[in-house]
């Protein structure tokens, strides 16, 4: 019994330390052409595109979705390692939990950057790349 209650404490601790929350909101109807915005950074975050453009992109005809990086903004973790897999993988995440197979990326400024490398490395998951005062 013991070693069961172990196991269970083990385990329990193993998953909320390796879970990570990301924060992310869409605007729209999910049946409507999916866009992902990327902010600039690193450390910013994407509030300002989703307090003045997000919902009036949904209203044009888009299922909008705007999310904070892991370790930026509203994206908190202390042992974010900021590689460029890891902002891949939480993309990824991404697509998994709106249910995309592809998406239009908008990327501002450093979201450019992680735009363009995401769309190189995984060009089947982009239907465009549309660049905002991205440093290339």
């Amino acid at each position: 019994m013991k070693q069961t209650i172990t196991l269970f404490v083990f385990l329990l601790t193993t998953i909320s330390v390796s879970s990570q929350t990301i924060y992310a909101k869409a605007f729209g109807d999910p049946s409507n052409e999916p866009l992902i915005y990327l902010h600039g950074g690193p450390g910013y975050n994407s509030i300002g595109f989703e307090i003045t453009t997000a919902e009036k992109l949904s209203e044009n005809g888009f299922f909008v979705i705007v999310y904070d990086r892991r370790g930026e903004g509203r994206s908190s973790d202390e042992n974010a390692k900021f590689t460029f897999q890891e902002t891949f993988d939480d993309l990824d995440a991404i697509y998994t939990k709106f249910n995309l197979e592809d998406a239009t990326l908008i990327g501002h400024s450093f979201g450019g950057v992680v735009g363009t490398l995401y769309a190189e490395e995984y060009p089947n998951k982009i239907k465009s790349l549309v660049l905002v005062a991205a440093p290339l």
